[in-house]
């Protein structure tokens, strides 16, 4: 997985999102733009089919604790469906890029 800062609001992770090292860079990543003042954020998931719940935790934290406007676009239909069952489509605004 790779991750990169787009600008002060987006941020692209290119590969599965897999692991808890994963997490922990997309964690840092994103506390810094926060820390920096961010308040609207929109992270395009380009390849992963899935994601791993420690993710899903703090991208629901920065929602509900650090006021931040989350938006989440995906690639993958597989990982459209895995935040649909979870009912995250609305908290995260996620849209499906085809």
């Amino acid at each position: 997985m790779e991750i990169k800062v787009i600008d002060n609001h987006t941020v692209e992770i290119l590969g599965n999102i897999k692991s808890l090292d994963h997490y922990n860079e997309i964690k840092m990543t994103i506390q810094q733009l926060i820390s920096n003042g961010t308040k609207n954020l929109t992270v395009n998931v380009k390849d992963s089919l899935s994601m791993v719940s420690s993710v899903i935790g703090f991208f629901i934290k920065i929602i509900n604790v650090d006021g931040v406007s989350l938006n989440v676009n995906v690639w993958d239909e597989r990982l459209y469906a895995l935040l649909d069952q979870l009912s995250l489509i609305e908290l995260f605004h996620v849209r499906q890029i085809k």
